[in-house]
């Protein structure tokens, strides 16, 4: 998928860690978890940076950390060349805000829809009624809602319907950045499709950049403009994502391809080749982190990490990069 994004970078990560103390019982010693290791990318303005990985690789971690609601342990997130972490939360809502997963988890069922959505705008306190009035009713139009629906309640509304407020929601303060942690994952197919091409409307006619959180890859390939792959909290690949899904260079990310299903009768379920171990950010392996399931490891692999490299084709961090591609 091309992008017609321009070079300089709308949101900056720089060397974001995120640790975890944990205990699993109250006699057990607490552990050291790292759900996001020293991850840096920039994202161009007007483009999606699509983040990929199984559950427990640290994409949400990610989101939330880049959302301010999680303090990293260390390293920064930059808008426009400024550190979110110097501004205060009215000037960071303005420029950055988010889309959950479940949307009726994160509307207050409580409220109408048309409340839901000024939420953000009243938060800033300075706002006239008839420009928030005005602002709601223009991000209702947007995103496909009736007037109607205005006063209605969350549960009064389809799945769609509700993430479709949500994303209202996110627009109303008319933010540069959009961070979207699987925000079709709980609607049906088709109602997928739909909220899919809203988004993707939407980042052209606003032009918008969004951080596009997803375990499904035919989401991915479909919006983002660039993908990184997540392991163990490491971005182990990222690159075009037409490259990407033509021609993969990290074993896990062939892995993450070949274990796509298929509507093919006969063919049953892919076996990837990652075996039964399942990673555990708790215990994270010495060396490259994927080579206890990793199908070409060598024994290189087990005793030193690899480096990110960066070329031509994008980043990739694994020892036999070349081999693999």
């Amino acid at each position: 998928m091309s992008t017609t994004a321009t070079s300089a970078p709308a949101i900056e990560v720089r060397g974001l860690r995120r640790e975890f103390r944990v205990r699993q019982g109250i006699f057990s010693a607490p552990r050291q978890v790292i759900a996001v290791d020293d991850v840096s990318f920039a994202v161009p303005a007007g483009s999606v940076l699509g983040v990929v990985g199984e559950s427990g690789c640290g994409k949400s971690t990610l989101a939330r950390l880049i959302l301010n609601l999680l303090a990293p342990t260390s390293g920064d997130v930059l808008v426009d060349g400024k550190r979110l972490a110097d501004m205060d939360r009215r000037a960071r809502a303005r420029l950055i805000q988010p889309v959950f997963q479940d949307p009726f988890a994160s509307l207050n069922p409580r409220r109408r829809v048309r409340d839901i959505i000024a939420m953000p705008l009243i938060a800033q306190g300075d706002v006239a009624t008839d420009d928030m009035n005005r602002r709601v009713a223009e991000a209702m139009e947007r995103v496909g809602l009736s007037r109607d629906q205005a006063q209605r309640y969350p549960a009064q509304l389809s799945g769609g319907q509700r993430q479709r407020v949500a994303i209202a929601r996110a627009l109303v303060l008319r933010p540069r950045i959009v961070v979207c942690d699987e925000p079709t994952s709980a609607l049906d197919v088709s109602v997928q499709a739909q909220i899919l091409n809203l988004l993707a409307e939407l980042r052209r006619d606003l032009g918008l950049t969004y951080l596009f959180i997803s375990h499904n890859l035919a989401v991915v390939e479909h919006i983002a403009t660039e993908v990184a792959v997540m392991y163990l909290g490491r971005i182990v690949e990222r690159t075009e994502s037409e490259r990407l899904f033509a021609a993969p260079r990290h074993p896990y990310t062939r892995a993450l391809l070949a274990s796509v299903l298929t509507p093919e009768p006969g063919l049953g379920v892919p076996d990837v080749g990652l075996g039964d171990i399942m990673p555990d950010p708790a215990n994270i392996p010495p060396g490259c982190r994927f080579h206890p399931r990793c199908p070409v490891a060598i024994a290189r692999c087990a005793t030193e990490a690899p480096k990110s490299t960066a070329d031509a084709a994008g980043l990739v961090e694994c020892h036999l990069a070349e081999s693999v591609g």
